[in-house]
């Protein structure tokens, strides 16, 4: 049996086990990531070693390929369960989220590494941008089922659903600044960054994801009017249509994530109402099953002995992290968000920006560009933590969410 069956196995029983039990963890302390996670951690080198991935190819370029398109399975399902107006309706207060609150994440988290970990300076702050994105599929998890429908209110549930989406894709310019100067100097790097990274690669982007979510709408219209696509061909052309940009904004040099999560965001307001209940649903069935699993892999690969070498640095920086990254300026920024009602509101929103797959996706970036393997090793302890710490505390927070905040929608 070779170590493709046994991911085979894994991968595929997490699945099939997690799906059965799905109604009881979402009503218990444990998710569905989390289990998946600590049994990714079980069956790796660190305690069974019954599968390595470095076994199948380099570690960090299969983590970074799948990472992305579990992202991008996710950020298409998130944009087609959001209200079809919502970034219209608040653009202010997204606008504040994503254009003032990103910058402070990043730099606090960057002062952090910089000062708990000793690291060159733009080595930190290319750790801090990589752990700045709030992750949509971990946020799902903590926004879903029965817990969450009955004790956090609608708009509290879409804010942090919207605000993960569009963030991954955001993180990008955050990345990549660092890698430029790491490679040459902040004087050479601030030109290129912004023609390439910012005005090509996002702008670009986003301009790919809109034509594609447009077009799609539009040609799937056409065709049911025509009575030319099978009921099995249009349950999956949500899927088709995340990879499909994916692969064209790849192609064109610009920001894949940001213009998946723009075409759902696109589509969603353009298609009708029928197909659009319908293709959420299978959406979100299709999410499930590609992103429960890599929590495994994240599992299975976390550098124990890196983590080690750091010791009680490395423990300060992920309580530092958790604490201070984004709770002080949720509660600066909250009187300008019209989504939070309450200071519970604005609390629940700070501790809840957790970490996961788009932080992995990042990471793994930053290692294949730099070569600085403390990149992994300090992102994955803190992305470890977050997925935890987070984990086991969405059910006992939204309780108490509801007991001292106004609950109404």
């Amino acid at each position: 049996m070779t170590d493709f069956d046994l991911g085979l196995v894994l991968f595929g029983g997490i699945a099939l086990t997690l799906g059965l039990l799905s109604q009881w963890l979402k009503q218990s302390m444990l998710s569905e990531n989390l289990v998946a996670l600590l049994v990714g951690v079980l069956c790796g080198p660190i305690v069974f070693d019954l599968i390595d991935v470095s076994d199948w190819g380099n570690q960090e370029t299969i983590i970074e390929h799948v990472a992305q398109i579990a992202l991008a399975i996710a950020l298409m399902e998130i944009a087609l369960r959001l209200p079809k107006q919502e970034f219209i309706r608040h653009l202010r207060s997204y606008a504040i989220l994503l254009g003032a609150l990103m910058p402070l994440m990043w730099i606090t988290t960057g002062l952090l590494v910089w000062l708990i970990l000793d690291l060159p300076f733009w080595v930190a702050v290319l750790i801090g941008a990589v752990l700045t994105p709030t992750d949509p599929i971990v946020a799902s998890s903590i926004v879903t089922g029965p817990v969450a429908e009955r004790y956090l209110p609608s708009r509290l549930r879409d804010t942090l659903w919207a605000e993960s989406g569009a963030n991954d894709g955001l993180a990008y310019p955050f990345v990549i600044l660092p890698i430029m100067v790491i490679g040459s100097s902040l004087a050479d790097s601030l030109g290129r960054w912004v023609l390439e990274s910012i005005l090509y690669e996002i702008g670009v982007g986003a301009l790919i994801g809109a034509a594609a979510g447009y077009a799609a709408a539009r040609l799937l219209g056409w065709a049911e009017a025509r009575h030319a696509i099978e009921r099995e061909s249009f349950k999956t052309f949500t899927l088709a249509l995340s990879l499909t940009t994916l692969g064209v904004a790849s192609l064109a040099g610009t920001k894949g994530l940001l213009a998946v999560f723009i075409a759902g965001i696109v589509f969603h307001m353009t298609v009708g109402q029928q197909e659009d209940e319908e293709l959420e649903a299978v959406q979100g069935a299709i999410d499930h099953f590609f992103t429960v699993p890599i929590f495994a892999l994240i599992g299975i690969t976390i550098p124990l002995d890196g983590w080690i070498d750091l010791g009680w640095a490395g423990v300060l920086l992920a309580l530092a992290i958790l604490l201070l990254r984004r709770i002080p300026w949720m509660l600066l920024v909250s009187r300008w968000v019209g989504t939070l009602h309450t200071r519970p509101d604005a609390l629940f929103l700070g501790w809840f920006g957790p970490l996961g797959v788009g932080a992995l996706y990042y990471a793994t970036f930053a290692v294949s560009e730099t070569g600085q393997e403390i990149v992994w090793v300090a992102g994955s302890l803190v992305i470890f933590s977050s997925i935890v710490v987070h984990g086991v505390s969405a059910t006992p927070l939204s309780r108490l969410h509801a007991r001292y905040a106004n609950a109404g929608s």
